[in-house]
Formats: C-alpha cells, sequence, structure tokens
C-alpha cells in the first residue's frame, strides 16, 4: 500500500494458534452438527430486537456505512491511522463475505432441514449451480461479521473480545434460526482469519 496510508499504528499479528484452534473446531463441531441443531427451535417465532442486532452484525451494508464514516473524519493528527482503519473496515468484512459467497457453490453443502440436520450432501450440479441461495458451507453472514471485528480488533486489542463476542453472537443467530450449521460458521472464522491476515499484509506494502 502507498506510504500515504501508512502510520504508527500497530496492527496485531494473527497468532499461528488462532488458524489452528479455528481449523480444529471445524472438525470438532462437525460431529456435533446435526445435534446441536436438533436442540434448536424448529420455529424461532419473531426475531427480538436482541436476537436482530446480533444477526445485523453480518450485514454488510452496515460495515460500508462505518467505514465510510471513519473515513469522512479523518482528520488531524490521527487523519492516517484512521483512513487505513476506514479501508480495512471495509475491505475485511467485504472480501470474507466474498469468499464465504464464492465457495458456497464449490463445496455444495445443503442448508439444514428437519430430518437431515448435519447433512454434507453435496448438492447436485445443475445449470446455475453458481447459486448459493439453498447452500450453507460457510456462512457469509458470520463471515463478514468476523471480518468486521477483526479489522477492528487487530488495531484496538481493548475492544477484541467484545468485537469477537459479537461476531459470536451473529454466528449464534444462524445457527439458532437453523439457517446454518455449527461448523459453517467456524468456518467462517477461520475464513476470515485468513482474509484479514492477508488484507494486512497488502496494506502494509
Amino acid at each position: 500500500m502507498k506510504d500515504g496510508l501508512k502510520d504508527t499504528l500497530t496492527v496485531q499479528p494473527i497468532p499461528n494458534w488462532a488458524f489452528f484452534s479455528s481449523f480444529h473446531l471445524i472438525l470438532g463441531i462437525a460431529v456435533l452438527d446435526a445435534w446441536i441443531l436438533k436442540k434448536m427451535p424448529v420455529d424461532f417465532g419473531q426475531r427480538g430486537d436482541f436476537q436482530s442486532s446480533l444477526r445485523v452484525l453480518g450485514y454488510l451494508p452496515n460495515w460500508m456505512v462505518l467505514s465510510a464514516m471513519i473515513a469522512l473524519i479523518s482528520q488531524g493528527s490521527a487523519a492516517l491511522r484512521l483512513k487505513r482503519t476506514a479501508l480495512a473496515v471495509f475491505l475485511t468484512p467485504l472480501l470474507s463475505g466474498v469468499a464465504a459467497a464464492c465457495l458456497k457453490p464449490l463445496i455444495r453443502r445443503p442448508d439444514p432441514v428437519i430430518g437431515a440436520e448435519g447433512d454434507w450432501g453435496p448438492v447436485p450440479w445443475g445449470s446455475e449451480w453458481w447459486d448459493g441461495t439453498d447452500l450453507c458451507f460457510p456462512s457469509e453472514h458470520a463471515a463478514v461479521a468476523f471480518g468486521a471485528a477483526l479489522a477492528i480488533g487487530r488495531r484496538y486489542p481493548n475492544i477484541m473480545p467484545l468485537a469477537l463476542l459479537g461476531a459470536f453472537g451473529c454466528a449464534a443467530t444462524r445457527v439458532y434460526e437453523r439457517g446454518h450449521n455449527p461448523s459453517d460458521v467456524a468456518a467462517s472464522l477461520l475464513l476470515s482469519l485468513a482474509v484479514s491476515h492477508a488484507i494486512e499484509k497488502y496494506l502494509d506494502k
């Protein structure tokens, strides 16, 4: 990235154990996918305010707006820091979500349905094979939420626990509503870690 966007803000590295743990979380929780989903309500009823507030953490336009707001207030001695933060908050959830959307039609795991919880499919290839509407691995909402949490938390480590808690809350809503298997959202975490690592490498050039 050009020198104009460099500043003294330290971006915390992602430790190797985070990748290792995330990968093994996918393997471990995949065994429990069916059991966990069967504990979820078949009809969760009307989505409450708290549940909605967690789910929207995986809604990409929210982070685009926040990124624009950060960029617009970039003034004075903190201008470079804020501009780079704005770029990371824009790119990390965006590319995490795009990567998840691209993987869905390749892995082709079907959405959870009653009686086939935890099924890996794969869904047969068809004429519209690129359509990931009824596919679930990994979760785009969770990938966006984790991507945003990493973009912010790696710059401001004091709020990383809270940022990740919100992202895990978003992921939990997707499982609670039977939109995803637990391993789908676990995969989103690993995917977002990889995307965040790559983006910060790019921004640090």
